[in-house]
Parts: C-alpha cells; sequence; structure tokens
C-alpha cells in the first residue's frame, strides 16, 4: 500500500485504482514564500467532505458532512418530484470532534454525528466491499441502507491533484451504487418502492484546498429500462491541470473524459444548462426543477453554492460499445463558491 505523502514532502499525483495510505498529517504546508504552516492553521487549512446522493422513482435524498477544522456541517434534504423540496436538515457547530467525528482515510472510515435525537453514520470499507449508511434527521427522515462498494467491483474514478503549487486535493467519485437493502422513510412513511430502481452517486473529497475554492459539479445515477446501470460525475475549475475528475459509468465500467464544459447562465440558472466535451464523448442538457442554496458572508468565511436537482438527457458515447441515450433521469448540479 502505497503513501500518497512521500520522502522530501513529495505528493504522489494520478489516478489512483489500488488501495493507499492517506499519511496526511506527514505532509509539510507552506505558505506563499515556502515557510511552514504548523499548528492550528494547518488543521483549519485541511478540509475534507463525504455527499451521498439516492435517487428513487419519485424522489431523491441528499445527505453531506463537511468538515472545515474550525468548523462542521450536516445536512440533509428531501425532494419529491412532484412537491420540491419538502425536508431540509442544517446544523453547524465548531469542528472540535465533539458533534461530528470525520477520520481523514477514503478507503476505511466511519463518520458518525449526533445532535441531540439526529444522527449519521456512514461507514465505508473497499477491503470489505460495502458502504452502510444509518441516518436519522429531525425524527422526520430516517435512512438505512447497505450498499456493495469496492475498488474492483465498481471503478470508482480516484484522483490526487495540485489544488496549487503548495496544496493538493484527493477525490473519490463513483455512480451508481445499488442497495442490497434500503429504507427511506420521511414522517414514517416508506419512500422506496422499487429496490432495483434505487440508485446512488458518492462523493468523498479531502485535502488541503485553495484558500479561495470554486467549482462547477454535475452527478447522477439511474437505472434504464433496458437495465442498463448508468451514472456521471463531471466538474470543472478544479483539477483540470493535472487528472480530470470527470468520467460516466456503464454497468460500472469507467469511461474518463478529459474535459468536461459546462454551459448555463449565471442569471438564469433555471434555463436548461448543457454539459459536453471537445471530444464528443458526452452530449447533455440538464433541466433544474429545484434547489438547495446557501449564503455566508463572515469576515474569515465566505460561502455562496446553489445545488440543483433536475433531470438529464442526452448521449454517451464510450471508447468501445454502443452509444448511450438517455432521457429524463434525475441528478444534480451545482455551482460552488468558497472562501474558506
Amino acid at each position: 500500500m502505497q503513501k500518497i505523502i512521500g520522502p522530501e514532502n513529495q505528493v504522489h499525483y494520478g489516478v489512483w485504482d489500488s488501495p493507499i495510505e492517506f499519511n496526511h498529517h506527514d505532509f509539510t504546508l507552506l505558505d506563499f514564500f515556502g515557510k511552514e504552516i504548523k499548528g492550528l492553521k494547518k488543521k483549519f487549512a485541511f478540509h475534507s467532505f463525504n455527499y451521498l446522493g439516492i435517487m428513487m422513482e419519485d424522489c431523491l435524498v441528499g445527505i453531506a458532512a463537511v468538515s472545515l477544522g474550525y468548523a462542521y456541517n450536516v445536512f440533509a434534504y428531501l425532494y419529491k418530484f412532484d412537491q420540491g423540496k419538502v425536508y431540509e436538515f442544517d446544523v453547524k457547530g465548531p469542528d472540535l470532534g465533539l458533534a461530528l467525528k470525520f477520520p481523514a482515510n477514503p478507503d476505511e472510515y466511519e463518520i458518525s454525528f449526533k445532535k441531540g435525537k439526529s444522527f449519521l453514520n456512514i461507514r465505508k470499507s473497499h477491503s470489505e466491499g460495502k458502504l452502510l449508511l444509518d441516518a436519522n434527521f429531525g425524527n422526520k427522515l430516517e435512512i438505512f441502507g447497505e450498499f456493495p462498494y469496492s475498488l474492483l467491483t465498481h471503478n470508482p474514478l480516484r484522483v490526487l491533484n495540485p489544488s496549487e503549487p503548495s496544496r493538493w486535493t484527493f477525490t473519490e467519485k463513483c455512480s451508481p451504487l445499488i442497495p442490497d437493502r434500503i429504507s427511506v422513510k420521511y414522517e414514517k412513511k416508506e419512500l422506496v418502492r422499487n429496490l432495483s430502481n434505487t440508485t446512488m452517486v458518492y462523493d468523498w473529497s479531502g485535502g488541503y484546498l485553495r484558500r479561495e475554492t470554486n467549482w462547477y459539479w454535475a452527478a447522477f445515477s439511474s437505472v434504464l429500462p433496458d437495465r442498463t446501470k448508468i451514472g456521471a460525475n463531471f466538474a470543472a475549475l478544479v483539477n483540470e491541470s493535472f487528472f480530470p475528475e470527470n468520467a460516466y459509468w456503464i454497468d460500472s465500467e469507467r469511461q474518463r473524459v478529459n474535459r468536461c464544459i459546462f454551459d448555463f447562465s449565471h442569471k438564469d440558472p433555471y434555463k436548461p444548462w448543457r454539459l459536453w466535451d471537445e471530444e464528443g464523448r458526452i452530449r447533455l442538457e440538464f433541466e433544474p426543477q429545484g434547489e438547495r442554496r446557501e449564503k455566508v458572508n463572515l469576515i474569515w468565511t465566505k460561502l455562496y453554492f446553489r445545488q440543483f436537482v433536475g433531470k438529464f438527457s442526452g448521449s454517451f458515447r464510450p471508447e468501445k460499445g454502443r452509444e448511450v441515450q438517455i432521457k429524463d433521469v434525475w441528478g444534480f448540479t451545482e455551482f460552488h463558491r468558497s472562501l474558506w
């Protein structure tokens, strides 16, 4: 198992299809002029987050745990396709490792959060080949799921990239994950109607991100009428210089995409988005239907993001095999700006 940080502070950038030792504590963080950053300043510079998006036949759920070193955020929301966003849970606090425990190890971890009667537990093990989810948000939204998930069976995209000359970010994306067992209840009513049509988008990221971090993001997952499993993750404004974090999956076979272009109106982001690449591998249109947004404007930190839910249509052209067409597949897009 290779360490991501080697001798002489060398970061082993690349695409990681094998297990890693996430020895981020061995990294020497440097400022603009090459002076070492230590103590709390280094701790506060390390950020990590885990996002899970669960797609069902008539609704979806977004769940996130975010650790910024100095503050944490745990949120979840339920979006019903015919009603819009019907429930949202959002808790923030000082990141002291009390309410939220977020170990930095993308291969083997157990994230745990507890606040009052609300809790979130995410346990993932690539060596055991599974991901477990157990959550209760406000005694209204209850989720339990068991998902097969491993490096060999699901071929996630895992890339380690420079954030800037003295910083780096590791990210792991995969879609779709299909549950062995799952229950999603809102106000005690079961929302999962068909296990075989329930899918999940997975995103884990951690590292010393830029002080000012921006991105565009899109992801979705589905089981098509012909039982083809399809999923995708695309991003822009981050990681283009080394190893892009763009890929789509057809029946768990990963197809990497060099660069994804996000074409949408900032003035009116509810107009259709276009996503495409220069090689013609992807041609997608996204129709926003609703959103979750947040705006924070403090002296030491700023955040502005809008995460949209909506429907993707278009095509994928893999290197080998037939072209895959999709229509009205639900998923997420987002534009995000942060000063952290």
